[in-house]
């Protein structure tokens, strides 16, 4: 979310959210004792099901402005913040269930999570990650299936999007280094913040390669980035910095497990009298192919698109990597641009997602009267 979340604002779409799904006969579960807030939202009498939809409904901060919260529609393309991550699949997930509810159509066992800190990592609560473990503790329960609602039409013109059955992990680790403000000039040959870290870097990336999957086929691997460093004061030439930050952001496909790295990295961290703290660490998450409900949304899709759905995978980490025992997937609509100037949302691709969830929808209801 950056620098300036607007929590009020965040709150506020909760509120609408809660009310809109109340108001049209939706059973919720409204989390808003917190920070931040969440909700839980099915069908009446039917809130602990097989299926769980998940979305958020926080976002980054504009770019450049907020002129960014106004959209606008040109083509068949709606621009502005939050857009294509994931406003427009959360409200394609709010009408379906409003739709489903006042049909003759049996109510499937699908019900729909929403976070309030997805963009930050949802390491406080109610993220994802504590809502389950609310849900388990109270309730006994937890979801077979979860889905993620992240776009994964990534060109951003297709009618139908990928169902991505892996979704790389996340971990982010903030640094601090100590030094002493000297005189640049008679400092002698002790190497300086900046100095230092360029070497520290350097030698984190050969950890890195020793522990990751940073290069292979199709693009599926894991990524090591330094996203911001701090260090110095800009225009004093004459003094030394006395302390340096920088951050780590690691996104790790299923089969790099981080608890190694991790373990390395506090290792050299200690060695070198460097500060590391461990921000957010979750694995990648594969779904097992032969899960029953993920068959029935591949049934769904073909029915759909008298296709087959492309399998695909997904880079950016999302609510997914929570599922229990990994059952998460990702399976969105089309847009390009999240988190940028020109984020844009493919219209055309909702009307197909929406008669996906129908078709999911019945089959789940087919299956369960089948069993019954």
């Amino acid at each position: 979310m950056g620098t300036s979340e607007r929590l009020e604002e965040v709150r506020r779409a909760a509120i609408v959210l809660h009310d809109y799904a109340r108001s049209r006969g939706l059973e919720v579960r409204y989390f808003d004792k917190y920070r931040y807030p969440a909700l839980i939202i099915g069908f009446p009498e039917m809130m602990n099901t097989p299926v769980m939809l998940m979305g958020h409904f926080d976002v980054v901060e504009p770019e450049p402005d907020d002129s960014q919260f106004d959209p606008y529609i040109e083509g068949d393309y709606l621009y502005g913040r939050g857009s294509a991550d994931m406003k427009t699949v959360v409200a394609t997930y709010m009408v379906w269930m409003k739709d489903r509810l006042r049909s003759q159509a049996p109510r499937p066992g699908i019900n729909l999570m929403l976070v309030g800190n997805e963009e930050n990592g949802e390491t406080e609560a109610m993220g994802s990650p504590h809502l389950l473990h609310f849900l388990l503790e109270h309730d006994h329960y937890q979801p077979e299936l979860c889905i993620a609602g992240e776009r994964t039409g990534e060109r951003g013109n297709e009618l139908f999007g990928e169902i991505c059955l892996q979704n790389r992990g996340l971990m982010r680790l903030a640094v601090t280094m100590r030094g002493s403000k000297e005189h640049s000039g008679i400092s002698g040959k002790r190497l300086d913040l900046v100095e230092r870290f360029i070497g520290i870097k350097a030698e984190i990336e050969k950890i890195a390669e020793a522990h990751l999957t940073l290069a292979g086929e199709n693009n599926w691997v894991s990524q090591i980035k330094f996203p911001f460093v701090q260090v110095g004061n800009p225009g004093i030439f004459n003094i030394t910095a006395d302390v340096s930050s920088f951050g780590i952001e690691i996104r790790s496909i299923p089969q790099d497990r981080l608890g190694k790295i991790r373990l390395e990295l506090e290792q050299y961290c200690q060695i070198q009298g460097i500060e590391l703290q461990v921000q957010v660490m979750e694995d990648g998450v594969a779904c097992n192919p032969e899960n029953p409900y993920l068959q029935q949304l591949i049934q769904a899709y073909r029915k759909v698109a008298n296709s087959e759905p492309v399998l695909g995978n997904k880079l950016p980490g999302t609510s997914a990597r929570f599922a229990p025992g990994g059952q998460g997937i990702v399976w969105g609509q089309s847009g390009v641009g999240p988190h940028s100037s020109s984020e844009r949302h493919f219209i055309p691709s909702i009307t197909p997602y929406y008669r996906m969830l129908d078709a999911f929808g019945n089959g789940l209801s087919d299956r369960d009267n089948q069993a019954g």
